[in-house]
């Protein structure tokens, strides 16, 4: 690695057979690739010890296992880049007095008492929020440190091309709220059956499918997606990515309010945005089902347009940007509490 660039140091670690395929795993994965295109960082990435590998394909990390470091061992020119637990590598005392600019992706449900990263707001760093309404839950709450915004992108390149004729007329993505996806998928059924109108209906609920190329591609065989994110009673969602990534793929989408999703989907432009319970939700389902093709079209229309504005390289340039301001950031002391 070249002298004249600089560390950023990474920390991530798992214990279950799904770790590492999550959306925050993606996203900090997507920060660590950014920074190789830098002309000044270049990224490392520490695996703690309690992290299990599993043959799992699905996991974003796997192909830098033989790549994570021996060690953890900052160094005093480091900027470090944390995102959810990765705090816990730090006793409490040490994490109050860093030697060295840490960046941490914050979420807004992190401001939950009952998060266990909660604590870690108070701690000093520079924050990234992924929608405008979780940076302003962040600001109000009083993270210690600024919260810069950066929304979520996507990986064109990597989406699969939008079916003319896909198999399924809805599905259900109900990973996290599976009671609620069952239920949904039943009313459907039972409607299905009592007016013969033979739709295909199919519903995801856990375990995952063993890839995210195989979430996409169950997505993409599906005329209508409906979404099932955190709700805000559960802490809500950073910012939702597979409601975005439906839209690329010219599906028409159905996503409740779950304050990250507040940018881009928008009620009766982008997206139908019901009330998050299962009667709302229900007819929401009709009323896509039984939609013109061309409202329909109008739906998808918007979505794809707006999703041109979350793009990788308009990622990429933005987290490069941070990094390059982050001295000036962290020597401001009007900025941080710190003891």
């Amino acid at each position: 690695m070249s002298r004249d660039k600089r560390r950023v140091l990474f920390h991530r670690s798992w214990t279950k057979f799904n770790g590492g395929t999550s959306g925050g795993q993606l996203k900090v994965r997507d920060a660590f690739e950014h920074i190789k295109h830098s002309a000044s960082f270049f990224p490392e990435v520490y695996f703690g010890p309690e992290t299990i590998w599993f043959d799992n394909p699905g996991n974003f990390w796997l192909p830098y296992r033989d790549q994570g470091l021996a060690e953890w061992k900052i160094n005093e020119t480091d900027i470090i880049f944390f995102a959810g637990k990765d705090w816990k590598i730090f006793t409490p005392e040490f994490a109050h007095n860093l030697p060295v600019p840490v960046i941490n992706i914050a979420q807004p449900r992190h401001t939950r008492p009952d998060d266990i990263r909660h604590s870690y707001l108070h701690y000093p760093a520079i924050r990234i929020a992924k929608s405008s309404l979780g940076k302003q839950i962040l600001d109000d709450f009083g993270v210690n440190g600024p919260v810069y915004l950066i929304p979520d992108a996507i990986d064109f390149d990597l989406l699969p091309t939008p079916l003319s004729h896909p198999s399924n007329d809805i599905l259900i993505v109900g990973l996290k709220n599976e009671g609620m996806a069952r239920q949904l998928y039943d009313r459907l059924q039972s409607r299905n059956r009592w007016r013969w109108n033979k739709w295909k209906i199919k519903v995801q609920v856990p375990p995952k499918l063993p890839t995210r190329e195989d979430f996409l591609n169950l997505v993409n065989d599906s005329k209508i997606v409906l979404f099932l994110p955190l709700d805000a009673e559960r802490g809500a969602e950073g910012f939702y990515l597979p409601a975005l990534e439906a839209m690329v793929m010219q599906k028409m989408v159905i996503c409740p309010y779950a304050v990250g999703n507040i940018d881009f989907c928008l009620p009766g432009k982008t997206c139908l945005q019901p009330e998050y319970n299962v009667e709302a939700l229900y007819q929401a389902a009709l009323t896509a089902l039984k939609m013109s093709e061309g409202r329909r079209q109008q739906f998808i229309k918007a979505g794809t347009e707006i999703a041109q504005n979350h793009s990788l390289p308009q990622e990429r340039s933005a987290i490069l940007s941070l990094l390059a301001q982050t001295d000036d950031i962290w020597a401001d002391n009007t900025l941080f509490s710190r003891p």
